[in-house]
This record gives C-alpha cells, structure tokens and sequence, in this order.
C-alpha cells in the first residue's frame, strides 16, 4: 500500500478508530529489577565487590559499588556514573578497556554482552534495588502475615472473591472503578484470551441480540467448550514452558490438556522427564532443551513453575531476600545434578553431588534443598567403582546407539522435588505462581510484578486475593480451567479500558489494561478479519463449524512466526511495520479478491455506508462510529473510478490499527 491515499487514510483514520479511547500503555521501565539481579549483580559480585564494596579488606580508589550511592558518589577519579551523560560515565568508559589506567576489572574485560548489559542499565538510570534489601533483612515472607481464618470461606465462587477484594482496595483507595465494557468489547476480549482469535461477526450479533442476564457467563463457558480453548491453552502454555521451541512439546501439551490433567500432573511428567510411554511422550522437551546448561535448567524451573528467579543466590546470597543462600540456588540445582542429554531423551544417573564455592572462598557441597529452605533427604547413593562406571558407559552407549531412553535409575531426584513441591505446606510457591501467571494473562497485570520476582519481600497488590486463590486451586486440584473460568466471570476482568485524564495504578485494577496480542492472536485474527463472514455457515453443523474455525486458525500460523511475542514494554518494532506496510504478501494474503475473502464481498455491495459498515464489523468486531463511517464513506465516494484499490486500503487501514493490534 503506497501513495498519497494511503497517508491521507492513516491520517484521516487514525483520530476516529476510537475505540481504545484514552487508553494508554504504561512500559515498565528498562532497568527492572529482573534485569539488574539477572545481568549486573551477579557482573558486580563476581568482578567487582572483591577490591569495591563492604567485603573489600580494602577500599580501592575509595568506590563503593555494592550501593547507588556508592556508584553516584565515586571515588578518587570521580563518579562512576552520570546521570546527565549516562554514555560518557566512568564506569562505562572502565569496562571498555580503552585506558589501560582504567581497566575494571583489571584481571581481563568482559564479554560484549556483559558490558552492553551495563550500557542498558546506566542509559536506564542504574536502579539499584539495595533498599527493598535492607528493608527485607528482618520482615517475615509476605504469605506468613495472611492469616488463614481472616480469608473469605472456601465455598464462595471465584468471581465473586475475585471482585470483594478488589472492590475493598478500590475503596480504601478512593477510586472509582471503569464501567464494564460494551458488549462489543467484552466479547472480544473474551474472545481473544480463550480462543486465541477475535469473534466472528456472527458471534458479535448474536451477543449483541442475547437478552439473558447471565449472557456473559453463558460466553464463557461455550468459548471454554469449544476446541479453540485447549488450543490456546496448549499456546499459552507451550510459550510459557518452552517458548514454543520444545520439539513435541506441543502434541504433548496438547493431549494432556485435551484429558483435562491438572497443572500438577503436568508439572511432574514435565519434571520427571519420562517420555517412553504415549501418554507422556513430548514431555521431556523442557528439560531435553536446556539439560547441556544446569544453571539455565535451575533458572527456568524457578521461574517458570515457582515464580521466582534465584539465579542472583548462585553467587552470593539473595539480595532482596535474606532468607535465600547459596544453599537455596545449589539446592535447588542439586536436584537435577545427575541429569544429561542422552541423544533424543534426557537421562538421570544413580549419582553425583554439586560443589560450590561460597562468598568466603571455602568449598561446600550442597544438600537437596527445596525453596522454602527445608533439606530433603535422600537414600545414600554410594560412589560407583570404576568397573561399575565402565559398565554403566557401555549401557548408555548402547541404549544411545539404539535411540532408547537410558536406564531409569533406581531413585530420581527430579522426582523427589516434584514431590517436594507438592508437599503440604510447601504448595505455595507452585499454586500462587500459576495463579500469578493465569491472572497477568487476563488481566495485563499480575498480582505480583514482576511475575518472576514472586518473593516473600515482593508483597501483591492484593494478598489475601492471591493467598485464598491459590488455597483454592489446591483444593481443587489444580484446575487450572476452573481459575481462568472465575477470573473470567468477574466484574473486574469485565472493566472497560477507557479512562480519561491520569490513569490509577496497574495494581487497583480499576481500569482494564490494553494488551498487545501475541503472535499466535495476530496472525488468527488477521484471517479471520479478511475472511467474508458468509464463508461461516450459520446452517453447518456445529462439528463442520469447528473444522472451518481450526482451518483458519492455522492459516494465520505464517503470520505469527513473523512477529515477536509482546512484553511488558512492547512496541511494534520497525520489522512488523515494514512487513505491513511493503510486503506484496499482505496484498496477495489478506486483500485478495477470492470468492471466500472480505474483500470480494464488500465490493459486491454498490452502497459506500453499508460497505463500511461491513468492514469495521469484520475487522474491528463492532458497529462503527457515526464519525467514522461518515468519512469512511466520503472517502470511498471520492474514489469511486478505482473502487477495489479504495476498498483494499479502508481494510488495510483497519487491520493495521492500534485498535486491531492489541486486546483492550
């Protein structure tokens, strides 16, 4: 799409595709703390803190780097960073090499990476989050000041626990909640989060037309039995695990969701690594894709099952959480000490320990040590002889050249914390980090933020919400279908995303946040919206009707491997506007004039206001604005010696729209 029209229909189109109104999309800031303890603590305690903080025996150049203060004050040569020219700071300038005066550290440079790293971070103001630790020193763990017996009853339903508690800080904070969304909204947002796609026309009307008072609960449960649910599951899930890069991984997910296995389960054929039999087949492609780095291994599982990263613990002792050692990180990795690749499986040996060195200098082994600092005890598991170790080669060498899993050991320590995880007790970490990441999905916004700094200094916005929803997916067994379907049903999740004037806090849920779709719901959605609405037979039988949904959801896959999957301070990136804007495929793809696309059946219409009308329909997932189908029409009437070409870029406008990319 190229010309004089094309800028005149962006610039005339994009003051009127109102329907994200005042919405506004808050970046979290570059320097977050995940950042900082992932890249330049683990940098400063390694290279640093030795000749530069409070353990130094001796304060060289008088500069503290273990504090912001420290860095901003400086030393003998002045300050080792400056916020006026974050470019030009000392520190910089040192671990560049490019003075041999000033080299930092001065036993060799570090990696490009490291130091771009730091360029990040001083450009990003240099957070340095040691307050949030001297303030933790002596605090309890968040969850240890819920009291129990003060949570609402087991027995209320999740949306009505979900909106008492949000309510109560909504008032203790006197604000005024939005109102719900329009119906137009609702439904597809509601759309959009369980099927992975935005509604059909059909579906939009249908809504619209529905008079019952519990419409919307009626919603949620026929999205969440439709075919459509578990496949956006398996992609929110796959993503969350694995990234999408688990070769299996998804069949695996996808038969195991489809049965309805509960995030327990999963969590321990995904820990436990047992591939051979059919039920469990995929599952080992966590584990498979980082079993050649431990430390990644370790990081992951923390993160992504436990909601929180201890990676910063491998060098020194967790700064924000006082509670966590060394013992904590080499624990936890001693869990997985006796895993290896083995060809296209991932074995475990009947032995083998983790040493480490501590912030002291001394060398320790670690103990099975489980997140909640309790060690687990383990059968002994004397050293094989080397006779014995030559037989075990053989075997694996065997098994390996044979393409069969190697020989179980006799006691696995991936089993041992998945059942330490589980204990009563100790559940916590596993329930309140799915809960957390189920309701950041839904909401934009988690309970705790960071979603991977779920710490007990790290309190949420609402704790007695988190505690009594996790005590909940617990006592139903981890039913993680059972928690989306009440944080779906909730008046909170239902808020309009309008606000005018300054927008409150994230954390009040006041307001609905605007989300940017994944590429999975990029690339459905654009087929959908290009698809003619008469190609769903409101006559076809419901079977033949989901067939024909799955069909164009997989249409849409090409599209979703050319985008990037959204963080917290998404933007749309040079490539995807160039990809919209100068590809020939958008035009061979989405705007051709096939019988079973939008295009060709909008042209069949001779009157311009029901031509637009269709249009917005079809790709916006509502009526239009009496304003915009005004000059929507006005411009199609001008243009009416080249109809096609106008009708392709009103479409195009459309889908390329801020409204269009993001779910709000």
């Amino acid at each position: 799409m190229h010309g004089t029209s094309q800028k005149l229909l962006l610039s005339t189109l994009g003051a009127l595709l109102t329907a994200v109104g005042s919405t506004v999309i808050a970046a979290s800031p570059p320097g977050s703390v995940t950042f900082f303890e992932e890249n330049i603590r683990p940098a400063l305690a390694e290279h640093c803190y030795k000749c530069h903080s409070a353990k130094a025996v001796k304060l060289k150049g008088g500069l503290r780097l273990d504090h912001r203060e420290g860095l901003l004050k400086g030393g003998e040569s002045g300050p080792a960073i400056s916020s006026a020219k974050p470019e030009d700071s000392l520190l910089l300038k040192s671990l560049r090499h490019p003075d041999k005066d000033q080299l930092m550290p001065p036993d060799g440079k570090l990696s490009d990476e490291v130091i771009a790293n730091f360029e990040k971070w001083v450009k990003a103001g240099a957070p340095f989050p040691e307050a949030a630790a001297t303030a933790a020193r002596d605090a309890k763990p968040w969850w240890d000041t819920v009291a129990e017996k003060d949570l609402l009853p087991a027995a209320r339903p999740i949306h009505e626990v979900v909106d008492h508690y949000v309510a109560a800080k909504l008032a203790q904070s006197k604000v005024q909640p939005a109102p719900a969304a329009s119906d137009a909204n609702f439904i597809r947002r509601l759309t959009l989060d369980l099927a992975g796609r935005i509604p059909t026309t059909a579906e939009v009307r249908a809504y619209f037309a529905a008079t019952e008072p519990d419409k919307a609960a009626r919603l949620v449960e026929r999205l969440m039995a439709a075919p459509g649910f578990v496949r956006h599951q398996v992609t929110e899930f796959d993503w969350l695990l694995t990234e999408g890069q688990g070769t299996g991984f998804r069949d695996y997910l996808t038969r195991a969701i489809s049965e309805g296995r509960r995030w327990d389960r999963i969590f321990k054929e995904v820990i436990t690594g047992e591939a051979a039999a059919p039920e469990t087949k995929g599952a080992d492609a966590f584990l498979r894709s980082r079993a050649k780095d431990l430390d990644k291994l370790v990081t992951d599982v923390s993160v992504r099952f436990f909601g929180v990263n201890i990676s910063c613990a491998q060098c020194h002792d967790h700064p924000l959480v006082p509670a966590w050692k060394q013992d904590h990180y080499y624990g936890l990795k001693s869990f997985f000490s006796r895993t290896f690749e083995h060809g296209d499986f991932v074995g475990e040996s009947a032995y083998g320990t983790i040493s480490f060195k501590t912030t002291a200098g001394e060398t320790k082994q670690a103990r099975l040590m489980f997140l909640s600092g309790d060690a687990v005890e383990e059968p002994p598991a004397p050293e094989p002889t080397e006779a014995q170790k030559k037989e075990e080669k053989k075997l694996l060498e065997e098994s390996k050249k044979n393409k069969q899993p190697a020989p179980a050991p006799k006691f696995s320590r991936r089993a041992l914390l998945a059942e330490a995880s589980l204990k009563p007790g100790h559940e916590g970490f596993f329930a309140r980090a799915v809960v957390n990441q189920v309701w950041q999905r839904l909401f934009g916004h988690g309970l705790v933020m960071p979603v991977d700094q779920m710490h007990g200094q790290n309190p949420p916005s609402h704790p007695a919400l988190l505690q009594w929803l996790a005590r909940d997916l617990v006592q139903h067994d981890y039913d993680v279908r059972r928690l989306v379907r009440g944080l779906a049903q909730s008046a909170a999740y239902a808020r309009s995303s309008r606000w005018e004037g300054a927008r409150p806090e994230p954390g009040l849920f006041a307001v609905a946040q605007p989300r940017a779709l994944t590429p999975q719901q990029v690339g459905a959605s654009l087929q959908f919206a290009v698809t003619s609405p008469d190609a769903f037979k409101s006559d076809a039988k419901p079977e033949e009707r989901e067939k024909f949904i799955e069909q164009v959801e997989r249409a849409g896959q090409g599209w979703a491997s050319s985008l990037e999957r959204p963080g917290d301070d998404f933007q749309v990136g040079v490539d995807e506007a160039l990809l919209f804007s100068n590809s020939d495929r958008v035009q061979r793809e989405l705007l051709a004039l096939s019988n079973d696309r939008l295009l060709k059946g909008l042209l069949d219409l001779k009157d311009n206001r029901e031509l637009a009308t269709a249009a917005v329909w079809n790709v916006l997932s509502r009526p239009p604005e009496a304003r915009e189908l005004q000059v929507l029409a006005d411009y199609l009437d001008k243009r009416s010696d080249r109809p096609t070409e106008a009708v392709r870029q009103v479409v195009w406008s459309l889908l390329t729209s801020t409204e269009f990319r993001f779910n709000h």
